[in-house]
């Protein structure tokens, strides 16, 4: 009896397996998550978060947050402009004029045709040009003019007795019948006789008659007039020429008009400079003009004039137009808001990051991160394993004949002494377990006597074994089964690691006849000598028996709390698995030998 394995039952160190494997299911499904975890964009998305939430940037940003104020702030002073702006006088009565009715009258006025025609005629009258032309219109008089002088030589050369005879002559009836007569016969008959000789009496005579003819008479008094003669001596002289000139122009009706216009006293009135003044002082006193003159000499058109291309109203109408826009209103909320920091989106990705670090999946990782929990899986890699859940036992990892049975004589074989033979398989149950069934019935077999060899024989038992053979093979690396443990004293039920032969070997576990963890050597006289720890005194039940190889050093572990330590050159080789149950003495009845599943691990 081993006191060390009832010691460990005592004070609690050899768990129950329900523990041990809901340990484990947890850890499986732990070790799983935190792999998904580890891989995931969620945790990279995590960590790209705590980094930044704990950096001196983010905590400045913070403070920088929750320390801003309107007081004091850029905007505060914008606003505190412009109050002050709009209480400045000039500001305030631009405003009243611009946009106001009359500034609208007075651009609307300004443009009209009137006021166009008040500044050309205001120009006129200021700039001198009306006072020239006025001086101008009064200087044109009469007296001293050109038109006087050449009235008055007119007139005198009018009243001079040559030109009164030519006037008087000058295609007259008078004169043309004394031409008339000039060329008629009777004056030519005249002048014939004028010159006859004194001797010709009759012409005498006809001379003397007419003589006294008094249309003759009235020739030679005509011709020797002094009118006449003026009238010949004026036809074709100068004074004559100087007449005919001056009384065409004298009656001419321009001539008429100048001296009519020198002559005339309200001339001036007359003159367009005087309808140019007289239109000027009528639109004086128009309401229009009258309107945007006095609106142009008002303080508050002025003062308009002098801000309106001022920097104060440019800075006015910036800080408006700033003040104003939702950008501005957003900020001065945001300065004034006093749960800002809750709104920012740091503050969000803070959030963020507190509820991710209470997901269960990151903080399992968490949990786990750093521990060495999960030492096992980093440093161990399943490489066989079977829960035998299939009906049938997978042909794949099991044989159910031995290394030397099946490389002696090709089937199972008994040693002296055995009381059953194992059978190719009929005795192998599984589904959801492995169960070797130990059956009381008649058998025949072959039994190794020595020196005959492999002989018949007939057994009253039959049981069964699974051997890993060529499918699977441990190097160095962890073993464990579950068994149930339920000894029966006359059936040696085993779990060990073997080469060829059965022995050595090592005992995962055997129970039964002996209930042993340990290994199997023979000694010197053939005979086999047993080296390990006896667990007479293990409860029945489920447990999980681990073995760990590594070389020739050997550590078995019940439910995970080690249990035994040895070391045996002979095994440091690649070994098989076997499982059997082998009948050592008379059995009433039958015997099971059960294990749940089978894991083999490797170092990575």
């Amino acid at each position: 009896m081993s006191f060390k394995i009832f010691s460990l039952q005592l004070t609690g160190k050899i768990k129950s397996v329900d523990t041990i494997e809901k340990k484990r299911k947890q850890l499986d499904d732990d070790y799983a998550t935190f792999l998904k975890t580890e891989s995931s964009d969620e945790l990279k998305a995590f960590l790209e978060l705590e980094e930044y939430v704990n950096s001196a940037d983010f905590k400045a940003k913070k403070k920088e947050t929750e320390n801003l104020s309107f007081k004091g702030s850029e905007e505060e002073n914008q606003e505190k402009e412009l109050q002050r702006l709009q209480k400045s006088a000039r500001i305030r009565n631009y405003f009243k004029v611009e946009g106001s009715s009359d500034l609208v009258r007075y651009q609307k006025d300004k443009e009209s045709q009137k006021l166009s025609d008040f500044y050309a005629l205001e120009d006129y009258v200021k700039e001198g040009d009306f006072e020239k032309d006025k001086k101008e219109v009064k200087s044109q008089v009469f007296k001293g003019s050109s038109e006087e002088k050449h009235l008055a030589e007119f007139k005198k050369l009018e009243k001079s007795a040559g030109i009164k005879a030519f006037n008087e002559y000058d295609g007259s009836e008078k004169l043309k019948n004394h031409k008339a007569f000039e060329a008629s016969d009777k004056f030519k008959r005249y002048n014939e006789l004028k010159t006859a000789a004194e001797g010709d009496k009759e012409k005498q005579k006809e001379f003397k008659s007419l003589s006294k003819d008094q249309a003759v008479k009235n020739y030679f008094k005509f011709e020797k007039s002094k009118k006449l003669k003026l009238y010949h001596e004026i036809a074709g002289s100068h004074n004559l020429t100087r007449y005919k000139e001056l009384k065409e122009l004298v009656n001419s009706e321009d001539f008429k008009k100048k001296v009519a216009y020198l002559k005339d006293k309200k001339k001036f009135e007359k003159s367009e400079a005087f309808k140019k003044y007289s239109e000027y002082k009528k639109l004086l006193s128009d309401s229009v003009v009258t309107f945007v003159l006095k609106y142009e000499k008002s303080k508050l058109y002025k003062n308009y004039l002098d801000v309106k291309e001022s920097f104060d109203l440019k800075r006015h109408n910036e800080l408006k137009e700033i003040i104003d826009s939702e950008e501005y209103k957003k900020q001065k909320a945001w300065l004034e808001d006093k749960k800002r920091w809750e709104k920012t989106e740091d503050c969000k990705k803070y959030k963020q990051y507190e509820s991710d670090k209470k997901n269960p999946e990151i903080v399992k990782y968490f949990k786990y991160k750093d521990s060495t929990d999960f030492d096992f899986y980093k440093n161990w890699e399943l490489v066989f394993e079977d829960s035998f859940a299939e009906a049938k036992l997978d042909a794949g990892k099991w044989t159910t004949s031995g290394m030397a049975a099946a490389s002696a004589i090709g089937q199972n074989y008994a040693m002296p002494g055995d009381l059953s033979i194992f059978t190719n398989g009929s005795n192998i149950e599984t589904g959801n377990k492995l169960s070797i069934k130990v059956k009381k019935e008649n058998k025949k077999g072959m039994v190794w006597q020595m020196p005959a060899g492999f002989v018949p024989a007939e057994f009253d038992y039959t049981s069964g074994l699974i051997c890993s053979g060529e499918n699977f093979q441990v190097e160095d690396g962890i073993v464990e089964a579950k068994i149930k443990f339920n000894p029966v004293k006359q059936v040696a039920s085993s779990f060990y690691l073997s080469a060829a032969n059965n022995v050595p070997r090592v005992n995962l576990v055997e129970m039964g006849a002996k209930n042993i963890l340990g290994v199997y050597t023979l000694n010197g006289g053939g005979k086999i000598a047993s080296e390990g720890l006896e667990i007479d005194n293990l409860k029945k039940g489920d447990y999980i028996f681990s073995l760990e190889k590594s070389g020739a050093n050997f550590t078995w572990k019940i439910n995970e709390t080690e249990v035994l330590q040895l070391s045996n050159s002979e095994l440091n080789k690649p070994l098989v698995l076997n499982v059997s149950s082998l009948v050592v003495d008379q059995l009433s009845g039958s015997a099971n030998f059960d294990v749940e599943w089978v894991k083999c691990y490797k170092k990575k």
